[in-house]
């Protein structure tokens, strides 16, 4: 069981770690060309506009991966608590 705790603590930290490293290299890579189109006065507003729009969506994306990351986390905890649980009452009857 430990070493699926611990199987388990990799993969929530993999994706954690992953979906951060993601979202900053998406963030910055259209940092750069969102900077140049809003130097146009014609198109400045509406560039700005969708560059925060780009933003929140890319961060909201990422924290909702992370978010249903830690549920499915805990709730891994949770069925290896009753295995666990389980194989202790029945190792106990035998």
């Amino acid at each position: 069981m430990r070493r699926l705790r611990g199987l388990k603590a990799l993969v929530v930290d993999a994706v954690e770690h992953g979906s951060r490293a993601v979202e900053k290299v998406q963030l910055d890579t259209a940092k750069l060309p969102f900077e140049v189109l809003e130097q146009i006065p014609e198109i400045a507003v509406p560039v700005k506009g969708i560059h925060a729009i780009h933003d929140a969506v890319v961060a909201s994306t990422h924290g909702m991966i992370r978010l249903v990351n830690r549920v499915a986390g805990e709730t891994m905890d949770v069925i290896l608590d009753v295995v666990e649980k389980q194989q202790a009452e029945d190792g106990e009857r035998r």
